[in-house]
Parts: C-alpha cells; structure tokens; sequence
C-alpha cells in the first residue's frame, strides 16, 4: 500500500491521504479502490492521468490513459461498501483477517456475516477452529447439493452480543477454489441491483460531458456481500423476451466502452480478488486491456509478490 502511495503522483497525494485517514468509510474504500486501479494502469505501460481536464465539457474523470495508438478514460466506483462489508471495528477487524489467513482459498466459498459488536479481542483458535470443522465436515459435492437444497451448511461463533454465523457455498473462485465472501451486516440479498444503479450512475455523469467520440471505461470493485460472477453480467448486458443478451450492454450503458469488474478487492484481500473485463460489443475498447477479458488475480495486475 505504501508503495501504490508513493507511486501516486505527488501534487495528488495530500487528497489521497485526507480520503485514506477518513472516518468516513466510503471515503476509505474510494481511495484504496482508486491507487489500485492506479497501479494496475501503470504496470501496463501507460500514461496515466490523475483528474485529467476537459474543457469547455465539465467536471473529470479518476484517469486519463494513453498507450500505443490509443487513449481512454477510466473512472473508478466502489458497489457495497455501505451494505456493512469491512465496516468493523478493530477487534472485528482482527477476527475476520485471522479466518482469511488461515482460509486463503477454502474449497466453498465462505459467505460471512455479523450481529453486533465486538468488545475483545478474541484468539486465533476461536476464530478458525469452527469454520476448519465446517469445511472438514462437508466436501465440496456436499455444499453443492446442501446449496440446491436451500440448507446450506453453517456454524456460528458468538461473543457477548456478538454474533459471526459462516456458512458454506459453491465454490466461485478461480480454478474452482472458494473464496470468503463479506462479511455483511444485512441487508439485500440482490448483487444485480447495486452494480446496474453504481455502473448507470457514472455512465450518466459521463453522457453529460458530452464526449461521445472518445473510449470511456468504468472500473467497479464490487464488495457486496451476496454479490455472484454471474451478477456481473445480469448488470451489464441489456435483457430480452429470451433471457441476457450479451450483443449489447444495457441502454443506460451504451456509452461505455467496458466494465472491468474487481470483486471483493478490499484490504488484505488482493490475492483472492479476480478482475474481468466486459468489453462493449458495440464500440471498441482498449487493446491493452484485451487481456482481462479472461478473468485475471489482481495480486498479479498490481505487483504484489
């Protein structure tokens, strides 16, 4: 992270370190989400841009990016932070970072969520132990038919009024390794939703600048926690009498060049974190990130050993 920081440039650095020292957690999340994206540009060889100008148009956008014959514009959005995910206190903090360490690619993926607060610091053993039995007690073919059967697999730890319940999922992480979803404090159960309103919501601002002809890309770190692959799509592409469409993107977004969709890249969490683009088959995105069409660990797009 300290390397992303230095690396930004520096006439934008004292803004970047008011939004990562916010108390305001949309703030926090905006910041780290955006040298993220920052540093995977940059490892690509281009010029990027903080907040380029547009004049006579209006406002700005996160990036400017220009390659090899050719220049885009990226603006950068987070999608669920204020459904609850990570917005903990330290000691809850410290008891979610002790089951992802211990859990880096579950064979289910492992949806979390919290009731409360908690008021301890509670040891790595009472942490990891009930989760290690759940997995140890149900094998993947089991989740997957527990799942069809609307029972998944779960367990709870509980302190004071505290409350961590991990239940079991299908595994969606790459080469069919689970990874651990939330946690959640409540709230909709629908990923669709969010992602289509976050990505339609910057197409607009985009639309109103008025610059038709040139390549605009949104990047969106989806951090909902019931958030699916298959979301990604749900939000993206436009729907008919016989289901997604994929020969276009939805009305709202035929503006946009592509979406490149990170999931779940919150703190601690890079390595588990898959990035996909989604190219709009009705105008040409940038070939230097043709590459993320397959999905990509984003670890590996921004440099970390």
């Amino acid at each position: 992270m300290t390397g992303w920081f230095r690396d930004f440039p520096e006439e934008h650095r004292d803004l970047l370190m008011r939004r990562l020292r916010s108390k305001d957690f949309g703030q926090f999340m905006s910041a780290y989400f955006e040298m993220q994206v920052f540093a995977m540009l940059r490892r690509l060889d281009c010029n990027v841009t903080v907040h380029p100008c547009f004049p006579g148009a209006g406002g700005t956008v996160d990036f400017g990016v220009t390659g090899d014959r050719e220049a885009f514009f990226v603006e950068a959005t987070v999608c669920g932070s204020g459904q609850g995910v990570l917005r903990l206190n330290a000691n809850e903090e410290d008891a979610v970072r002790k089951i992802t360490e211990a859990f880096p690619e579950p064979h289910s993926d492992i949806r979390l969520r919290v009731e409360g607060r908690l008021g301890r610091t509670l040891g790595r053993h009472r942490m990891v132990a009930p989760i290690r039995k759940l997995l140890d007690s149900c094998p993947p073919d089991e989740v997957k038919k527990l799942h069809l059967g609307w029972a998944p697999p779960e367990t709870t730890i509980e302190e004071g009024d505290w409350l961590l319940e991990a239940e079991l999922l299908p595994a969606t992480g790459r080469e069919g390794k689970g990874v651990i979803r939330g946690p959640s404090g409540g709230g909709s159960a629908d990923g669709v939703a969010p992602l289509a309103k976050a990505l339609s919501r910057k197409a607009e601002d985009w639309k109103r600048k008025g610059l038709d002809e040139e390549s605009f890309l949104i990047a969106v770190n989806v951090c909902h926690a019931d958030f699916f692959p298959s979301d990604r799509e749900e939000a993206i592409y436009r729907r008919s009498h016989a289901g997604l469409d994929r020969t276009a993107f939805r009305a709202s977004l035929s503006g946009v060049a592509g979406v490149v969709v990170f999931s779940h890249a919150t703190l601690g969490m890079e390595r588990s974190a898959p990035v996909r683009m989604f190219p709009n088959p009705n105008r040409r995105s940038p070939d230097c990130l043709r590459f993320l069409r397959q999905e990509r660990c984003l670890a590996d797009l921004i440099g970390m050993d």
